[in-house]
């Protein structure tokens, strides 16, 4: 028959195996895992820098004068003359020529574009609206037209650009030519009144 110091005994002996077993059950370790698919949606958008006003300063041209060489007038007494005078056909060319008075203006980096589209690239278009296309100092006129985009080689109405991002590092830059005509320019002095407007649009 067993003790009472027996069965104490055994009961301590059961306890420590079950704190042990316990104990190798917990360092054993248990791991689950999961993986997760992230998308983005990056709506199109776009950033367009322009000049709402654009000044142009012509140079000052060199003043000059011009010998037209000798003439001989015919003087009555009365104080009549006349000779071979100058006329505008025989006049002399002077450094300031325009050619038909019509010259072409090459503005650049007079606008960047910037910004996300689904393939990375936008339009920009030029339009002059309505009126306009003339400068005016009193009756004294400026004409302008064939204002066209450029960026590059490239020179149009319209024309397609990369996108190299929104951040202004990446900007893609061009300029703006237009052909003025001074066949109506008659005084100098500012000429105000010409527009035109550049939009830009993802593709």
């Amino acid at each position: 028959m067993l003790s009472y110091k027996s069965i104490t005994k055994i009961a301590v002996y059961a306890l420590l195996a079950i704190l042990s077993a316990g104990t190798a059950f917990a360092e054993s370790g248990q791991s689950s895992k999961g993986t997760a698919k992230v998308t983005a949606n990056i709506p199109e958008f776009i950033v367009l820098h322009y000049y709402s006003t654009l000044t142009l300063n012509f140079e000052t041209p060199t003043s000059e004068a011009l010998g037209e060489g000798e003439s001989v007038f015919s003087v009555s007494w009365e104080g009549k003359a006349e000779g071979e005078g100058l006329s505008t056909t025989s006049l002399m060319d002077a450094a300031l020529e325009l050619d038909g008075t019509k010259t072409t203006v090459n503005l650049s980096n007079v606008w960047a574009v910037r910004g996300f589209s689904k393939d990375g690239t936008a339009s920009v278009s030029v339009v002059v609206p309505s009126g306009g296309d003339v400068l005016k100092n009193g009756a004294s006129t400026i004409g302008m037209s064939n204002v066209k985009v450029t960026h590059g080689s490239s020179t149009d109405d319209e024309i397609e650009i990369n996108l190299g991002g929104i951040a202004k590092g990446s900007a893609t830059i061009g300029g703006i030519v237009m052909d003025l005509d001074f066949s109506n320019t008659n005084r100098s002095g500012s000429h105000t009144g010409g527009q035109y407007t550049i939009t830009a649009s993802t593709i």
